[in-house]
């Protein structure tokens, strides 16, 4: 596992190397150099990753329709291809681990926090692996806690996202990848709104999955999971998705 680290890292190298994307978290609108890291980014580790980074593909895409009356397993099947792990490295090659999911062709978003020290970053889909290229939009992480990003990946059916705020009592679900377990969901109910637009939730949110949506019964994204106060812990919290500005990203 280690010798297919190795081979990897010089691959990955090799391709910042040649040509790397411009791009900066500090060139992004909103971004301050002030930075609270959340505690539910998975702790930095070494992982094996595929040994290569799968190029684009061109396939026209929609956007998923989402009858109303579905059961969440039914729910999470639809939708479960649209979110993906973050993994980010740092300068010093040390990898952390995060959630994502996709908002239009291409374009992801997750927490500023999963990336705020990265130096290259990719995706994982399917076990196929997919380079983050360009980083769009952000908000620091005391703020909003947001990062808006381009990805060399181009199939996605992007989530639909809710035109309406979440009322205190109503059930939702989200899907994330705490310790890199991909996709995994957890159910819950919206406990009351805080400061910072985030909604507090009863719904468990572990490390490595900060940055995965958080969905209405209708299959509508509300929400970015961004914070817990512990493994298996009931007070969670995430960033309130109409406090993001997503649209000018979803109509291009």
């Amino acid at each position: 596992m280690r010798a297919l680290f190795c081979i990897f890292l010089i691959l990955f190298s090799s391709i910042y190397s040649c040509k790397r994307p411009e791009r900066s978290l500090n060139d992004s609108p909103d971004t301050n150099k002030t930075y609270n890291r959340s505690n539910s980014t998975e702790p930095r580790k070494t992982i094996s990753r595929p040994d290569n980074v799968t190029s684009q593909s061109n396939s026209s895409t929609t956007k998923k329709t989402i009858p109303k009356s579905r059961s969440i397993s039914d729910l999470f099947q639809e939708l479960q291809d649209e979110v993906f792990i973050i993994y980010s490295i740092d300068r010093n090659e040390e990898v952390s681990q995060g959630s994502g999911f996709f908002i239009a062709p291409g374009i992801g978003v997750t927490n500023y926090h999963v990336l705020e020290d990265s130096e290259n970053s990719i995706i994982s889909i399917k076990d196929e692996v997919y380079e983050i290229t360009d980083f769009m939009e952000s908000s620091n992480s005391s703020r909003k806690d947001y990062v808006i990003f381009r990805t060399s990946y181009r199939t996605s059916n992007p989530l639909k996202i809710s035109n309406k705020r979440p009322r205190i009592g109503e059930d939702i679900f989200a899907i994330g990848s705490p310790k890199g377990l991909s996709n995994s969901l957890t159910k819950g109910t919206i406990s009351g709104f805080r400061e910072n637009d985030r909604i507090q939730i009863d719904a468990t949110i572990d490390h490595g999955s900060s940055g995965g949506p958080l969905f209405n019964l209708k299959g509508e994204v509300i929400g970015i999971t961004t914070s817990g106060m512990g493994t298996g812990s009931e007070l969670n919290f995430a960033v309130d998705i109409q406090a993001i500005n997503y649209e000018r990203f979803i109509n291009n």
